[in-house]
């Protein structure tokens, strides 16, 4: 990889997650490094206690799926903040605040878990693997489908990782079936 890469950001940090409960807030810091379209975040996450279930033991996929989405909407603010990446060069951090949670759409995730991995600490990679435009077949709306992936690891030897494709869509507009 090459380019700049951005250090955590506290004060960002904090503000993306405001939309999360205070106990649901797992991602403690996050770096980015843009390449182009494409990126690369790396993440350290701690969930002292899980915001839905007793404990387990084990990282689940409901918490892994919170935090690719931490990642995710970190990752992508600090690519508008920085203005690091071609796919949200127009989008200034207003426009980040206000589609943030309504735009943004998980429309595929596929994931796969090889060794439990501790969730009191453990680390994450996100990366923004490429985009493309789309039409959707319901009203021939405009989208953008990005394709992402992410991995997650402890010191103990835990891992998994996955697949995940999103949706940016105009929370004006419903994104219905594609082509």
């Amino acid at each position: 990889m090459t380019g700049e890469v951005f250090p955590n950001d506290p004060w960002l940090l904090s503000e993306v997650l405001r939309c999360y409960k205070p106990h649901c807030r797992y991602l403690r810091e996050l770096t980015v490094q843009p390449r182009g379209e494409q990126a690369t975040a790396t993440a350290t996450f701690e969930i002292p206690e899980s915001c839905y279930i007793d404990a387990t033991g084990h990282l689940n996929s409901v918490e892994v799926n919170i935090c690719y989405n931490q990642m995710l909407y970190q990752t992508i603010a600090v690519l508008v903040r920085h203005r690091a990446s071609p796919l949200f060069g127009d989008w200034t951090m207003d426009d980040y605040w206000r589609r943030q949670l309504p735009d943004i759409l998980i429309t595929r995730l596929d994931s796969e878990y090889r060794r439990p991995i501790d969730p009191r600490r453990f680390y994450g990679e996100f990366t923004l693997d490429g985009s493309q435009e789309r039409i959707s077949t319901a009203d021939g709306t405009p989208f953008t489908s990005l394709d992402t992936s992410f991995r997650c690891w402890d010191d103990e030897g835990g891992q998994c990782s996955g697949n995940v494709r999103l949706a940016i869509v105009s929370a004006a507009r419903p994104l219905g079936a594609v082509r």
